[in-house]
């Protein structure tokens, strides 16, 4: 759950980024002929610190463009750099940390790139050579400076690599890194990278659950409800901590969102503009994310040569607490959507609790009844969801940007995708709580039907992208399935209101977004009049028939047999010569089914009982046109 923070990098006085270095142009007679890459190599290994700290400079800032990552794995640059981490000269190691934490930003392939390169080794020795117990832990600011980007490192590390999770589980570092949690000993700026590590460390891992369990720093956290956007994330980082380990999250439930409850009442879009002074003042960092690293040579002023970082502006200070909560934010909403998630109802679908060899009953297989049972959600979950109005708040967060703030953020590439992030993880939110809660404890059969009404106002605009899109469909795909005993919702639905639906789902060139417009054309097929329900049959059948995707096609499958699981249709059936044209996709499904088998994975249990199904169908259609 804990993502990447942007931190600015800085060129400090006296350090100037050689240009030759990154502009491949000739150095000296042993780099001639160099690109970057080959120059900065040669730098990293001449035995000069202040070489050395040039060409891990130049390391750092060029593994901030992605489009150099893959160059930049398939050289040396790594090798060489990695054991510098634990060099006997202090800049160099934090040079070191800060570009290896640059590239570790670009996901799991770098990061699985790095661990084969044996990073671990040199990195975990680096964390193991800080005493956390002593009363002054760090011997100056730099010194400090080298252990958050080696904490930050390790978290993208462990995020991305099953290996780097062993080796930390195996190093034993966690009980002292949860001394780091104590803001006022270490500052929050360290508190806050040591629980984002921990978050990632916890999740999915029981190696960690005892020792966490039995960490009273965590529920301490818990209890801070007011304070800078930064303690509040610290905090938010505490209950999704706890939110991992079993049981915490079941003892500790309610503490846990009456602790996110702060978060979830500030209102993002306002702070956004209060700060927007300081973000027009902000750079456009278009290219990657970036990282501040310390850069300290003979060359320094004297200040510098002190090893002490370069401070903050009050307009970066204002940026980074405002980045500390939208992060926060998100996290908020991670945390519900997993304590209201199980083992079976989590994710975006409920394919997962299906069975291969299921029977279902007239032909409706994967959609959650019209009216939940919350019954299996601890009883402190809704009632503490109710109190606290969450729902309500939820979709209040789950909001587009106001036209304005979209303008402003148009050049502000790291706040528009923390924006965005957050704004997708609430519409999970809201869809997994459409999966789990009740009707009432929704709001009623009324307000469900006005969110996903305008839901599709937002969709129709066609500006939001894939990420968001899928989100937004998904959480009006569930709403909807919940209207479906509430006919009179949608007597108002004309033919020009399908044709935009219809319109969506054609124009949808991302299967998952194409699949839930497709789900929702077959509920809508089973409350709207026969007029309307003859152009929904007539879209899916040669949707269907276009389809390549064996699952995309048993989607629609299934949304088709929806319609006729209550009604048969029968006029809809000749008009539209199904019975021959269900034999015709029979087939196709039948040799896509053997084209694809090897690769269902897990929509294995959602394609076979579709199949089952869909043979049923078959023979119910063709005894119907006998008749």
């Amino acid at each position: 759950m804990g993502k990447i923070r942007k931190i600015k990098t800085h060129n400090p006085a006296g350090v100037g980024l050689d240009a030759s270095l990154m502009n491949g142009q000739d150095i000296d007679s042993e780099e001639e002929s160099c690109g970057p890459i080959e120059a900065i190599s040669v730098h990293l290994q001449r035995p000069d610190v202040e070489e050395k700290l040039n060409g891990l400079h130049s390391f750092a800032v060029l593994a901030l463009r992605k489009e150099k990552v893959q160059e930049i794995c398939q050289s040396d640059l790594v090798r060489i750099a990695a054991p510098m981490l634990c060099d006997k000269d202090m800049a160099i190691r934090d040079a070191a940390a800060g570009a290896l934490r640059n590239l570790s930003v670009f996901g799991s392939e770098v990061c699985d790139f790095l661990v084969d390169n044996d990073i671990l080794t040199a990195l975990l020795s680096l964390v193991a050579g800080y005493d956390l117990t002593k009363p002054v832990c760090f011997e100056s600011e730099l010194h400090a400076d080298i252990f958050l980007q080696a904490s930050h490192l390790l978290r993208n590390l462990c995020e991305s690599s099953p290996t780097a999770t062993e080796a930390f589980n195996q190093s034993n570092f966690l009980k002292n890194l949860l001394l780091c949690l104590d803001y006022q000993k270490f500052g929050l700026e360290i508190a806050i990278s040591v629980a984002q590590l921990v978050l990632v460390v916890s999740e999915n891992n029981s190696s960690s659950w005892n020792l966490l369990a039995n960490a009273t720093i965590l529920t301490e956290l818990l209890k801070v409800t007011e304070g800078s956007h930064s303690l509040l994330y610290l905090s938010a980082l505490a209950a999704g901590i706890l939110c991992n380990v079993p049981a915490c999250s079941s003892a500790y439930t309610r503490e846990i969102l009456s602790s996110l409850d702060k978060l979830l009442t500030i209102d993002t879009q306002a702070q956004l503009m209060t700060c927007k002074n300081e973000i027009k003042d902000l750079k456009s960092k278009n290219e990657a994310p970036v990282l501040e690293i310390s850069m300290e040579t003979e060359e320094m002023s004297e200040a510098q040569s002190q090893n002490q970082p370069k401070p903050q502006s009050e307009a970066d200070s204002v940026v980074k607490n405002l980045e500390y909560l939208l992060d926060a934010q998100r996290l908020v909403a991670e945390i519900i959507t997993n304590l209201g998630s199980s083992d079976d109802q989590s994710g975006w679908g409920s394919d997962s609790d299906q069975s291969e060899t299921e029977s279902v009953v007239d032909f409706d297989m994967n959609e959650q009844s019209a009216d939940n049972d919350a019954g299996a959600l601890p009883l402190n979950f809704v009632e503490t969801i109710l109190q606290n109005n969450v729902v309500q708040k939820l979709w209040q967060k789950a909001q587009p940007l106001d036209l304005a703030l979209e303008k402003m953020l148009s050049q502000q590439e790291n706040i528009r995708e923390k924006v965005s992030k957050m704004r997708v993880s609430y519409l999970i939110c809201l869809q997994n709580l459409c999966n789990v809660l009740s009707v009432h404890d929704l709001g009623g059969h009324n307000d469900i039907y006005n969110m996903w009404f305008h839901l599709g106002q937002q969709a129709f605009k066609g500006t939001e992208d894939a990420t968001i899109m899928e989100a937004i469909t998904s959480l009006m795909r569930s709403a909807l399935t919940l209207l479906k005993t509430r006919k009179d919702l949608f007597s108002q639905i004309t033919e020009n209101d399908l044709n935009m639906i219809i319109e969506s789902a054609q124009k949808a060139t991302i299967m998952d977004i194409r699949v839930n417009w497709n789900r929702m054309l077959g509920t809508l097929g089973c409350l709207l009049s026969e007029a309307l329900v003859k152009g929904i049959v007539q879209f899916l059948l040669n949707s269907c028939a276009q389809e390549e995707d064996l699952w995309a096609l048993s989607e629609g499958l299934d949304a088709l047999m929806d319609i006729f699981a209550d009604d048969d249709w029968p006029q809809i059936i000749a008009d539209l010569n199904m019975c021959e044209r269900i034999q015709t996709l029979e087939e196709q499904f039948k040799s896509k089914f053997r084209q694809q088998r090897r690769d269902l994975k897990e929509r294995r249990p959602t394609i076979y009982t579709v199949k089952s199904n869909f043979s049923r169908f078959v023979y119910y259609l063709n005894k119907n046109c006998k008749q």
